[in-house]
């Protein structure tokens, strides 16, 4: 008889731990170095040697990122595009704002993405867990796991609108240098908290799933 999940060793936070080092480090590396790159090079040279260094260095983050995977996919290729989009807009209006504001119209897009996977049912956090590795992959197939994916995908959905508005927010009411650490420390938190809730969610309802009160038929 196979043990129940909740006393699986495997499934706990300390060996969840390398997959929430994995998504920490992207985040940091793909969100913060950016942003210092471009406020270092603003103060140093101007606008728009700010923008180009803010895209090189996101550019060569998430390039470094899919060779440490080794492998370059949709998932990856997005985020290259939508920085060099990002880039191209800044230096066309040689406007800061307009780069600052881009990753905005990028999150309002990727909102609408994951809620249209969820309506076509293809989550696409399902997609992502996989690409990411965050889940042990004998749980992955299971239909309380894949319940629970379909509701992240919507949960990270909602809240790409929602760091869309706080970005708008913020650039439209801070000087240059509030909004750069405000939005950074903001964005950083609300993405570390969707991370590990996307770690536990899941691997709570395998559990809920496998127990005998779960797993027992209904009394007739």
């Amino acid at each position: 008889m196979t043990a129940p999940a909740s006393s699986d060793p495997h499934l706990t936070w300390t060996t969840l731990a390398p997959a929430i080092q994995r998504a920490v480090f992207r985040f940091t590396l793909v969100g913060i170095s950016p942003v210092v790159a471009f406020y270092i090079a603003f103060r140093l040279s101007g606008p728009i040697e700010a923008i180009i260094a803010g895209t090189v260095t996101a550019t060569a983050a998430l390039l470094l990122q899919a060779l440490r995977m080794k492998r370059l996919d949709p998932v990856g290729v997005v985020p290259i595009a939508a920085v060099l989009i990002q880039g191209a807009a800044g230096l066309a209006f040689q406007s800061v704002d307009v780069y600052l504001a881009a990753p905005a119209v990028e999150n309002t897009i990727w909102g609408m993405v994951l809620l249209g996977s969820v309506a076509v049912g293809k989550p696409f956090v399902v997609a992502a867990a996989l690409e990411l590795k965050l889940l042990p992959e004998r749980i992955q197939g299971a239909a309380a796991v894949r319940r629970a994916l379909r509701s992240l995908t919507i949960l990270w959905g909602l809240m790409f609108f929602v760091k869309a508005a706080i970005r708008l927010a913020l650039l439209s009411t801070l000087p240059l240098e509030q909004f750069l650490v405000a939005n950074t420390l903001t964005i950083t938190f609300i993405n570390i908290l969707l991370v590990l809730f996307t770690l536990w969610y899941p691997v709570r309802a395998a559990r809920r799933s496998t127990t005998p009160a779960a797993s027992s038929p209904a009394a007739s």
